[in-house]
């Protein structure tokens, strides 16, 4: 006997249905006969419901099903518990704490239903959600669902729940909540409602924005499939749904075949029993009243079961005495339905094994892409590249907003920009890269500018502003710049693969050339050294002259063979004197040395003078040429630390600012507060600030910036140079907002490209210069020395060679006038006699010329 709330109802018409094709069914024919026994009852009159029930007992019964409502439903429980007889029901409901005997529900367990709608979101990599429900059943029906996420927090604000739960309102008028829902920010919504409100919800939701690409909902109802959604299929919103049943299954294909058959030879005319457009309570009537035939035809056997008469008034008649081996029988029995496989928990008689269908909406309609069961969990049924087609074919028709600011080299404007239109206008490392990603994904965009930077978060409202603020709000599907991936701004974004890596460094000027000086091996001495050392070597050498004159030991015979010798000779002579005493400075000693101790005293002191002088004269050139070498005032971050002439800061309200900030690192939470104090003289707008000051503010300025835009800089200003290592490890990468579902390709896109070679590549296009506008190579800070630094020896070196050829040269001019005089030459005959000379070079011994005077005295 079958309980209906109203006449002609859908269960109604399975029922029946489900009756006939039992009677018809070869298998099931010869042994099972059923008669459908059909009674409308009003849910909400438990009384009366009760005495239809028992009025139809007492003609006989051999199970009941239904009815819907818990009130009556519990009334009917109780008088099958009471006679013996089975009761079907296919209707929500939770398990009882005190368990019905005589009781069997096609309705999936609630506990487990739950579980599976966990799944699903969980699989969908949801860390949070809005839950939208009709019924406070709802939240009894995904009971598991809440207490999984009920212990997380957003990633965007630790503060706020992972899940908020909001009512939907009576009246039918949810554009008010769903724009709250919108200014939450949160992109995820699982919607609990009856089918009929379904499209309403989905409708209202259109109007206030809530249905583009990136927000996603999850529709709990199991007849959400048989909805016709109209436009909404079009659109970009991604909307799953699950169902019971499988068209596509053999099982049901043979089903929908016979049923047609047995509508063709009762003459009905069921336009609504279609696989995809019944609903999911004539689905569980139909697999009910089929289970029951196969219980029947199970325990039967060779006996004949019929229904009993009964009396429900009568207590001391018997119960039916099949009833309580049927029950049993259908709770361990395991079906194949228009729901899937059909398995029972043999003490409560709930549904404890289904298969979830899950759907997506798309422009065709609902599609399959994965079913869960309790056993085997959540498996998909497309490939991964499937799921990748459908994205590509997502991003058809679409024009990309892509969010962007002009920095250098990142995004320029060209110059000849106000003759060009659309994205024509820019140029730089981001339109290019933006172009190839395009290309690989087969998508077209548009760039929109900020003038903000990249973004700052209002403390109080949690909002953003900048690049990041774009993407937030959904006004841009893509922003990428010198955009840095931090913790903080992956709260408020997602964001794709990093397309290059870097780290805070310092941007600091270049030391000067150190001046060169042609005579600087002079400077290690002051001027007042040199000339009181030259004094020293002339009253040296005069006083050692004198010494020599006066002292006895110095007066030598210059013939050591002769033993009285007719005059003395005094080798230290004034020229003698100077020689020996410049050889001794310049340690090359020489020939000429003192005899007398005297002048050897003189002499001793003179040479331990020359040590100390020589020694002090090669530490101080050493010394000087070190201290003379260009370094810079800063080496490492430390150095800053510990001085106060140098002034540092960075961009204010940006990442590297945030590095700072939230460092756990003493050194930095130091640097942080003195740059807090200084304030505003410290920190910067922009990069481009920064830059321009460190120039200006030579040597008394130091900037933190990323050391990708320091390579630019330092690679265009000459006078800019890079101090330092890094101090942190981080990425640029591209912006989105979360759930978005060009995330994969866009990420797989830059991936290629990197794997290709084509990011360095274009990196070194926008950052490398010309050769005739590269920086000089500067002078390696090696112990070697230049030829500016000690081309003045050189100098005197050439200076003393040419002086000694010009004395060389009166030499020999004075030698020439003296020939010509003494043998009564013209002196061009006597230079002629002399050149030729010198000129015979394989000659080393020349003759002694002799006057005629000595010729005329060596005859007498």
């Amino acid at each position: 006997m079958g309980l209906f709330p109203s006449e002609g109802s859908v269960e109604q018409m399975a029922f029946e249905l489900a009756v006939q094709k039992v009677n018809l069914d070869p298998a099931l024919s010869d042994d099972v006969k059923l008669e459908g026994r059909v009674e409308i009852v009003d849910v909400n009159d438990g009384y009366r419901t009760g005495q239809k029930v028992c009025d139809s007992i007492e003609s006989g019964v051999g199970a009941i099903f239904g009815p819907p409502g818990y009130e009556a439903s519990a009334i009917v429980q109780s008088i099958c518990d009471s006679m013996e007889i089975p009761h079907i029901e296919t209707q929500w409901k939770m398990n009882p704490r005190q368990r019905p005997n005589y009781y069997v529900n096609v309705y999936p367990d609630p506990v487990v239903l739950s579980r599976g709608y966990t799944a699903i979101v969980r699989d969908m990599d949801w860390t949070s959600f809005t839950l939208l429900y009709q019924r406070d059943e709802g939240l009894l029906r995904l009971q598991h669902l809440i207490q999984d996420y009920s212990g997380s927090t957003k990633l965007s604000d630790a503060t706020q729940s992972a899940i908020a739960i909001i009512k939907l309102p009576e009246n039918n008028d949810f554009r008010p909540m769903l724009k709250e829902v919108k200014k939450s920010l949160e992109s995820h919504i699982v919607l609990d409602c009856d089918k009929d409100t379904i499209l309403n919800v989905l409708e209202q939701a259109e109007d206030v924005g809530l249905m583009d690409d990136y927000h996603s909902f999850i529709i709990t109802s199991l007849d959400a499939h048989t909805i016709n959604y109209g436009h909404l299929q079009y659109k970009r919103t991604n909307i799953t749904a699950v169902k019971l049943i499988d068209p596509s299954s053999a099982t049901v294909t043979s089903i929908m075949e016979d049923l047609e058959f047995v509508q063709q030879r009762m003459n009905l005319n069921m336009e609504v029993f279609h696989a995809d457009t019944i609903t999911v309570d004539a689905l569980l009537m139909f697999d009910a009243v089929n289970v029951y035939a196969k219980a029947l035809r199970g325990i039967g056997g060779t006996k004949t079961i019929k229904a009993e008469p009964n009396s429900c008034s009568n207590r001391s008649s018997a119960s039916w005495s099949y009833g309580y081996g049927l029950i049993n029988y259908m709770r361990v029995i395991e079906a194949d339905g228009l729901t899937g496989k059909l398995r029972f928990d043999q003490d409560s008689g709930y549904r404890n094994y289904f298969t979830l269908e899950m759907v997506e909406l798309t422009n065709t309609g609902f599609r399959k892409i994965g079913v869960w069961d309790p056993q085997n969990e959540m498996s998909y049924t497309r490939t991964r590249n499937q799921m990748l087609d459908d994205l590509v074919n997502a991003n058809m028709n679409k024009t990309f907003i892509i969010a962007s600011k002009i920095t250098e080299p990142y995004m320029m404007l060209k110059p000849d920009h106000k003759d060009r239109t659309g994205n024509d206008k820019y140029e730089g490392y981001v339109v290019d890269l933006i172009q190839m990603i395009s290309e690989e994904i087969n998508i077209t965009y548009e760039f929109k500018l900020r003038n903000d930077g990249n973004g700052k978060k209002d403390k109080k409202t949690g909002k953003w502003d900048g690049l990041i603020g774009e993407v937030q709000e959904l006004r841009a599907d893509l922003a990428v710049c010198d955009l840095t991936i931090t913790h903080e701004r992956r709260t408020a974004v997602d964001f794709t693969t990093p397309f290059m890596n870097l780290g805070i460094s310092i941007l600091f000027s270049r030391p000067k050339e150190p001046e060169t000086n042609l005579f600087s091996f002079t400077q290690p001495l002051s001027f007042h050294v040199w000339i009181y050392t030259a004094t020293a070597y002339l009253s040296l050498s005069v006083v050692l002259y004198i010494l020599a004159r006066i002292t006895p030991d110095e007066w030598q015979n210059p013939h050591p063979c002769s033993t009285e010798p007719e005059e003395l000779e005094n080798s230290l002579s004034l020229i003698n004197c100077l020689w020996f005493s410049l050889g001794s400075i310049l340690c090359q000693g020489s020939e000429v040395l003192p005899r007398a101790f005297s002048t050897r005293v003189c002499a001793s002191m003179w040479w331990f003078f020359a040590l100390i002088v020589t020694q002090s004269y090669t530490a101080n050139w050493t010394a000087f040429l070190t201290s003379s070498r260009k370094e810079s005032a800063i080496k490492r971050v430390e150095d800053l630390d510990k001085q106060s002439a140098i002034k540092y800061g960075c961009v204010r309200g940006q990442s590297t600012a945030g590095f700072f900030e939230n460092s756990d690192v003493n050194l930095y939470q130091k640097m942080w507060s003195v740059m807090e104090t200084y304030g505003d003289t410290v920190m910067m707008f922009d990069n481009k600030q920064g830059v321009d000051r460190v120039k200006k503010e030579r040597e008394a300025y130091a900037f933190f910036m990323e050391s990708s835009t320091i390579e630019y800089e330092v690679q265009r200003n000459c006078d800019l140079t890079e101090v330092g290592a890094w101090l942190d490890n981080k990425a640029y990468g591209i912006a989105m907002p979360f759930n978005a579902p060009h995330r994969t390709r866009v990420s797989m896109a830059l991936l290629k490209l990197s794997e290709s070679g084509k990011l360095m590549e274009l990196k070194d296009k926008w950052w490398s210069v010309t050769e005739d506008k590269m920086c000089p190579i500067p002078k390696d800070n090696s112990a070697e020395l230049d030829v500016s630094e000690v081309g003045g020896m050189f100098v005197i070196l050439i200076f003393g060679c040419l002086l000694g050829f010009l004395f060389s040269l009166l030499e020999f001019l004075w030698n020439i006038r003296k020939v010509a005089v003494e043998e009564k030459l013209s002196l061009w005959d006597a230079f002629k006699l002399e050149l030729k000379f010198v000129l015979k070079c394989h000659q080393s011994n020349k003759p002694v010329r002799h006057t005629k005077s000595d010729d005329q005295s060596s005859e007498g």
